[in-house]
């Protein structure tokens, strides 16, 4: 796996493959940095009012129940910024497709840093430990300015 492409801007700095597509959306209080390839994706969202890490995860399982059936929530591990991170994993079936979700959250940099990433459970093995390292490669630089 290549992570040779890299993302580097206020304060934000991780690894991903050079293939993929990026895409980022800036909302007033939020700005979501996405890689994608053939329709799996991860992404990191900045949330610069800094809500706490279990109210994150917990709004984000809770958006998922309320659009989809039967979700299995399962504990997870993550590594983000260098640190343990508090991660969830879910799995739902879509249009006849077991998709998982990879979530985890931290505080850092005065910001809590969200990571979501979405696979069909097919194509799991391949993209999970790709996921993984992104994730792994996250850095906050405190001494930038992070996305204000």
């Amino acid at each position: 796996m290549n992570l040779n492409a890299t993302y580097h801007q206020q304060g934000i700095v991780f690894q991903y493959p050079d293939t993929w597509e990026l895409v980022e959306e800036t909302q007033s209080d939020a700005r979501t940095i996405t890689v994608s390839e053939a329709g799996n994706f991860w992404s990191l969202t900045i949330l610069h009012r800094r809500p706490p890490v279990d109210h994150v995860l917990n709004e984000a399982v809770a958006a998922f129940q309320d659009e989809y059936e039967d979700i299995d929530e399962y504990p997870a591990q993550a590594m983000l910024n260098g640190t343990d991170a508090e991660a969830r994993h879910l799995e739902f079936v879509s249009i006849e497709l077991i998709n998982c979700v990879f979530m985890s959250a931290i505080e850092a940099g005065g910001k809590t840093l969200f990571v979501m990433a979405q696979v069909t459970d097919h194509e799991r093995d391949h993209y999970e430990p790709i996921f993984d390292a992104i994730s792994a490669s996250i850095r906050v630089d405190d001494s930038e300015i992070i996305i204000e």
